[in-house]
C-alpha cells in the first residue's frame, strides 16, 4: 500500500510540472484476462496509464490491479513500472545523430515493483534511441538496459516499444505495445503485448462522452515469463480505455 501511495504521489507531481505545450495523456484500461495463465483463470486488469513529454525529455509509468478469479472484483496483485527518460540532445543543445532513421538519444531509468512477494523489485538503467521518419504522428524506440533484479546476478533488457495509427478503408485503428527480452541467471525470457486499438470516434460525434474512448484487443506472448518450466504462454484479453 505504501509504495501504491508513493505512486500516486508521483503521478500528481509529474502532472503538475509538464506545461501545457508539451503532450501528455493518461488513461484508464479495463480488461478482461481469459484463460489466464499459469492460473488459467478469468479475470479483470485495471491498468492507468501515464505519459507525459517535458523540456528534457519524458515520463512512462503504468499501474496494473489484476483481480481475483471468475472475473472478481476483488484485487489480488499490484504491480507497476516508472520510466523516464532525459532526452542528451536537448541537454546538450544538438543533435546526436546525424542519420535522417534516428532520432533523439535518452538516458533512461527505470523501476518496476509489486506488492506480491513472488514478483521482484529490478532497477534498470542504460540508452534509449527514438526512430525518425514515424508515419501518422507514431512512434518507435528500442532500450539497451542494465538490468538489476533482486534475487538475480546483474544482467541486461532490450525493449523494443512502437505505436503506429493506420487507417482502413474509413476506419481509425492504431497498433502498439512492446517487446522486451532479457537474461537472469537460468533463462531468457521473451514477453510481448501487442495491442490493436478501434477508436470509439469511428462511431460517434466528437461531442459525444465516448469518443475518446477505444475498445481493443491484447495478446501478451511470453516464453519463461512466469518461470523456465512454463515456456511459451498466450494470454489473449479485449479492453476498453478512457482517456482523462
Amino acid at each position: 500500500m505504501n509504495r501504491l501511495i508513493i505512486f500516486i504521489v508521483v503521478l500528481t507531481g509529474i502532472q503538475t510540472v509538464v506545461a501545457a505545450e508539451y503532450f501528455s495523456n493518461t488513461e484508464l484500461q479495463i480488461h478482461a484476462d481469459f484463460n489466464r495463465k499459469p492460473a488459467e483463470s478469468d479475470i479483470l486488469t485495471v491498468t492507468v496509464d501515464h505519459f507525459s513529454e517535458w523540456k528534457y525529455g519524458d515520463n512512462f509509468f503504468f499501474l496494473d490491479i489484476e483481480g481475483k478469479s471468475d472475473f472478481a472484483t476483488e484485487a489480488d496483485t499490484l504491480y507497476f513500472e516508472y520510466a523516464p527518460r532525459l532526452s542528451l540532445d536537448n541537454l546538450f543543445g544538438n543533435k546526436i545523430f546525424s542519420n535522417q532513421y534516428l532520432g533523439e538519444l535518452y538516458a533512461t531509468i527505470q523501476y518496476n515493483d509489486s506488492d506480491r512477494n513472488f514478483i521482484n523489485q529490478v532497477w534498470l538503467y542504460g540508452v534509449s534511441i527514438d526512430f525518425a521518419g514515424q508515419p501518422n504522428y507514431g512512434f518507435s524506440n528500442l532500450h539497451f538496459l542494465v538490468r538489476e533484479e533482486d534475487t538475480q546476478d546483474t544482467s541486461y533488457q532490450i525493449t523494443f516499444s512502437w505505436g503506429q495509427p493506420f487507417r482502413v478503408g474509413g476506419w481509425q485503428f492504431v497498433f502498439n505495445g512492446f517487446v522486451d527480452y532479457w537474461e537472469d541467471d537460468d533463462k531468457t525470457v521473451f514477453l510481448t503485448e501487442p495491442q490493436l486499438r478501434l477508436p470509439l470516434a469511428n462511431f460517434v460525434s466528437q461531442d459525444n462522452i465516448l469518443a475518446k474512448a477505444v475498445i481493443g484487443t491484447e495478446i501478451e506472448i511470453s516464453k519463461d515469463f512466469f518461470g523456465k518450466d512454463y515456456g511459451w504462454e498466450i494470454n489473449p484479453t479485449i479492453f476498453l480505455t478512457f482517456p482523462f
